[in-house]
C-alpha cells in the first residue's frame, strides 16, 4: 500500500469519527441533531471497515422496522401521539411569547421541532404529503 492511499484512509476514517463525535456533541440541539452527521461518519468509515458498512447496511434494512414499533398503527397510540404533539405546540409557543431567559427560548424551539417530528412521522403524514406532492406534478 502507497503512502498516499495510507494517508487516504488514515484521513477518511479520522472524518467519519470526528463526524460520529460532532453527532453526539450536537445531537441536543434542536431540530434533526447529530443524525445526518452520524449517518455521514458511518457512510465515511463504510468506505474501509468492514464493521461500519455492516452496521450501515443493518440501520438501511431495518430502519423502518423501528419506525413502525415507535408510531404503531393503532389508533389509540396515534391520537395519544396527536395530543402530545399539540401540547407541544402549545409548550413552544408559551415559552417563545414568554422568553424570559435564553434556556426557555431553547426549550421552546425544541418543543416546536420535536412536535414537527412526531406530527410528522405519527400516521405517516410525511409519506402522504410525499406522495399527494408527486400526483399533483405534471
Amino acid at each position: 500500500m502507497s503512502l498516499r492511499t495510507h494517508t487516504k484512509r488514515v484521513l477518511t476514517d479520522i472524518a467519519g469519527y470526528l463526524l460520529i463525535i460532532a453527532a453526539g456533541l450536537t445531537g441536543w440541539l434542536p431540530g434533526p441533531g447529530g443524525i445526518p452527521l452520524a449517518i455521514a461518519g458511518l457512510g465515511l468509515l463504510s468506505i474501509h471497515n468492514k464493521w461500519a458498512k455492516d452496521l450501515r447496511e443493518y440501520v438501511l434494512a431495518n430502519g423502518g422496522k423501528f419506525v413502525q414499533l415507535i408510531f404503531p398503527k393503532h389508533p389509540v397510540a396515534q391520537w395519544a401521539y396527536d395530543v402530545v404533539v399539540i401540547a407541544l405546540f402549545a409548550l413552544s409557543a408559551y415559552l417563545g411569547w414568554k422568553h424570559a431567559a435564553i434556556w426557555q427560548v431553547s426549550l421552546a424551539a425544541s418543543a416546536f421541532f420535536a412536535a414537527t417530528f412526531i406530527a410528522l412521522m405519527n400516521r405517516e403524514r410525511l409519506a402522504n404529503f410525499r406522495q399527494r406532492k408527486t400526483k399533483s406534478k405534471p
